[in-house]
Formats: structure tokens, sequence, C-alpha cells
């Protein structure tokens, strides 16, 4: 029987070719497509989901994690089209809106959406609402999610949402999400809900098609320690405590902060304007696709400082910030 616990251990790493060859492993020794997908990918990927929720993994070993799945996927795809089956968790149409050329959020969600068992059509950027209905009608959706980066681009997805909704296709559910974008633009649009980020997507898509709880309401990710933690932290901790810290950049544009000491782990993803420049300079240079994109990425040397993982967490955003300003 096929080791499955090993192969979400091998898609949890990012081991492609492991998770590709356990793929026709399994298939070869007679397990359905239904089971080896259930089992050994979308189990995977959920536990993925997860820990990037809880800030345990961060963007570029999502898309590492995703690539493996994708390596899975490429093998029983064929089989599942010629054998009539298909995902039964729904479907979901993505696009970014109109006039805005940012992809690299869309295709984390659409990864981790898959990853979730969704059948996926991404129609990618400067999408207009003719071609999100043009697609709709080919596609049949179950959800459509919008992303936007720009506070220019963002008005636009309620233009898609309103077309729809005059023309009486109250079925189709809405999912918005983007740097710019909060509980608040969503609820004003009339959108039926929004991800912070591309695993709070995915919880969003599960509750609209009718398999998961309503998600909670949450803001963009960053890190929030529970009062009874923080408290035990504060008490064990000496008085001259130190903590240590790496900044995660996308080539020389930091994106993201770790900070941590024997009793606490803070991580912060920068909020905007940071992702925007990143954006726009992976755009500017072509690399909008993961592997193109996790290529760039790199951890900072790891460096020491006096105080609490939160107090220097905030000191370098506000330090990251400053420079930014200049």
């Amino acid at each position: 029987m096929p080791d499955y616990a090993l192969m979400n251990q091998c898609l949890y790493e990012g081991k492609a070719k492991d998770v590709e060859q356990m793929t026709k492993d399994a298939l070869a020794a007679g397990r359905s497509v239904k089971e080896v997908l259930e089992e050994g990918l979308i189990a995977g990927m959920s536990v993925v989901g997860e820990d990037f929720k809880h800030n345990i993994l961060y963007v570029p070993e999502v898309l590492i994690a995703a690539r493996a799945m994708k390596a899975g996927m490429a093998v029983l795809k064929p089989l599942l089209t010629a054998g009539g089956q298909s995902s039964s968790t729904g479907r979901l149409l993505m696009g970014t809106v109109r006039g805005d050329l940012h992809d690299i959020g869309k295709n984390l969600v659409c990864m981790m959406a898959e990853g979730a068992g969704f059948q996926v059509k991404d129609i990618g950027v400067d999408q207009s609402i003719e071609k999100f209905m043009a697609a709709a009608d080919e596609f049949k959706p179950d959800v459509i999610g919008m992303s936007a980066l720009l506070t220019t681009t963002m008005t636009y997805m309620k233009v898609v949402v309103d077309g729809f909704r005059a023309q009486g296709r109250d079925q189709v559910k809405f999912a918005i999400g983007g740097a710019p974008i909060s509980q608040m633009f969503a609820d004003e649009i009339g959108a039926d809900g929004y991800g912070a980020d591309a695993s709070s997507a995915v919880d969003l898509f599960l509750y609209l098609v009718g398999q998961g709880p309503a998600p909670v309401a949450s803001a963009k990710r960053g890190v929030v320690l529970s009062p009874p933690t923080r408290a035990a932290a504060a008490n064990a901790r000496p008085a001259d405590a130190k903590s240590k810290y790496q900044i995660l950049y996308w080539q020389d544009l930091p994106s993201q902060i770790k900070v941590w000491d024997d009793f606490e782990e803070v991580k912060v993803d920068l909020p905007s304007p940071f992702p925007e420049r990143i954006d726009a300079t992976a755009q500017r240079l072509g690399f909008t696709k993961g592997d193109d994109y996790i290529a760039q990425l790199r951890w900072g040397e790891e460096t020491e400082r006096a105080g609490t993982p939160a107090d220097v967490a905030a000191a370098l955003q506000k330090e990251l910030e400053a420079a930014l300003a200049k």
C-alpha cells in the first residue's frame, strides 16, 4: 500500500520529483486516482495551508510545496479527464481585474485552491467584465475570485460584481483579495467575502461552496500572541533579553521579518508599500511565475539585538519603513 504519510511529507518539503514518482507508484499499485488525489496530494497541501495560516510557513515555502503538488497533479490530470472524474470540491474562476498586471498573489491562491481540491481556471491579469463573463459562461464556476494590488484598479471589482448581479447571475459567489482590499470594501461592493491571504482565501472558497465553516474575520498576516502566552514569556524572560532576527528579501527588497528567542517567535509580513514595490519590480523584470519568483527570495544574515521579539520586530519594521521613504 502506498505510504501516503511519506508522500504528504515530501509534498510539504517541496520534493517535486519524489511526489511525482510516488504518484506514479501508487497508480501502478492499483490505487484509484481519487484516492491518490485526496490522500496523497490534497491531504498534504491542507497541512501546508494550515501552517501558512499560522505563520509556520512563509510564501516561498508554500510556493515550493505547491510546485511539488503540481508535479503529482500533472500525472493525475490526464486520468481524471479520461475517466470523466473531477474534483468534488468546487469550481473556481480567478483573475486580476482590468488595468492591473499583478499576478503573484493570485498565482499563489490558485495553487493553494487546487491543492484543496478545486478545479481552477485562471484567466490571468487585466481582465474586463466581458472576459470574466465569457469565462464564466464557458467554465460555469461556483466562485469567482478577483485580485487587485492597486487602489486605482480595485474599484473595478464593483463593476464586475454589479454586472453579474444585473444579469441575474446571483448563483455565482464573489471573493476578493489583494494588498489594498479589506472586508469593509468587500461589503461595500457586494462581494461574498474577502481573503486576507492565500490560506484565508481558500477557507473562504470552501465556505462559499458549502464545504467548510464560516471563516473567522482576519487582517493581513502578522503575528498575534495570546495574552496568556505573552504574559508567560514576559515572566520567564530575563531583563537583559536579546532576540535573534532575519529579514526575508526579494532581491534587495525586504518582504518579511522573523524574530525569535527562547520563549517566542514573531513573524511579520511587511505591509504596503513593500509588496507593491516587490510586485512592480517582479513585473518589470518578468519574474511573475512561481519558480522565477521563488528564485529571487533569500534570507538575510542572522543577527541579534536587545529586546523582546515583539519589540525588535516593531523596531525593524519602523526602520525599514523609514529607509523605504527616503
